[in-house]
């Protein structure tokens, strides 16, 4: 019997909000799944019991080869993983329906000779970005997501999280509420971090609301909450207007600032801090980051 992927789809859909995943979250899996179940469909693969272990490690070599129609390069090591855990996840609701027992074993590795030069970003670039930004709405908002993104260290999906309320001036502190692991956390906002946040909160983002209503603290021309990848479309239009070739991307600010508040003399202890990680291990990165540049 042929199986009918869209049911399949919902019932995982279905399964995943049972589980009580996060909205945002369920959605992307499934988005994730029926890009497998499309390929399985291109292959003529018409039921899950015929899917082999060769598919599977095919499957994961096409999207290696994928561009990112956004950045026009490559899939990210973060992609790749995501596409990973979302097909074990995936194995796992058809194992405990009883319907298969497909085995998902494939291991995502970031390169073991990382493009350091094109990953981090120089003081310099850093400063041309900020002078990219015009001082029209949208150019406001721009250079306010760089001092979140570069200024406050923030990941991607955090910066986009952020609502009207976690830019807490009062105690000169973001509140970043879904941190990685949903682990939550406050970032100081110093220097022009804050004056950046103010002229976004009081000039640019009343023009840009409009009656949309949206909490979301940074939103598009059309009132509408920025996503992750409008976000990543607005940083490569600063990077290009800059005139910055290299290929790193807004998740290239988070790196660039740890990097250079070590060369400045901060402990890996507040670093570590500062960017919300679990253990100092994965702040050790930059000693190695710093002394490559």
């Amino acid at each position: 019997m042929q199986t009918n992927y869209t049911r399949l789809l919902e019932s995982y859909h279905e399964w995943l909000k049972a589980l009580n995943y996060e909205k945002g979250n369920s959605l992307c899996g499934v988005k994730r799944v029926q890009d497998f179940t499309n390929w399985l469909r291109e292959k003529e693969i018409t039921t899950i019991e015929q899917i082999s272990k060769t598919h599977i490690e095919n499957y994961f070599e096409e999207l290696n080869r994928r561009i990112n129609p956004h950045t026009g390069t490559a899939l990210s090591i973060h992609s790749m993983k995501g596409y990973s855990q979302e097909l074990r996840r995936f194995s796992r609701y058809l194992r405990e329906t009883g319907q298969a027992n497909l085995e998902i074993n494939i291991k995502t590795e970031a390169p073991k000779n990382l493009p350091i030069k094109e990953m981090i970003f120089s003081q310099g670039e850093i400063k041309k970005l900020y002078e990219t930004c015009e001082d029209t709405l949208l150019g406001i908002r721009d250079r306010a997501m760089l001092s979140v993104y570069y200024g406050c260290g923030l990941r991607r999906t955090e910066g986009v999280m952020l609502e009207i309320t976690d830019v807490q001036f009062s105690r000169g502190m973001l509140h970043v509420r879904k941190g990685k692991n949903y682990k939550e956390r406050y970032v100081p906002m110093i220097g022009r971090v804050v004056s950046d946040l103010v002229e976004y909160s009081m000039l640019s983002r009343p023009g840009l609301a409009r009656e949309s209503g949206s909490n979301r603290f940074f939103i598009s021309m059309q009132g509408l909450a920025l996503g992750p990848q409008s976000v990543n479309i607005s940083f490569n239009h600063l990077k290009v207007k800059a005139g910055i070739e290299k290929s790193g991307s807004i998740h290239g600010l988070r790196h660039s600032i740890a990097t250079h508040l070590l060369q400045k003399g901060m402990s890996l202890e507040q670093i570590a801090r500062f960017l919300g990680h679990n253990c100092l291990e994965s702040t050790q990165i930059y000693t190695h980051i710093a002394n490559n540049l």
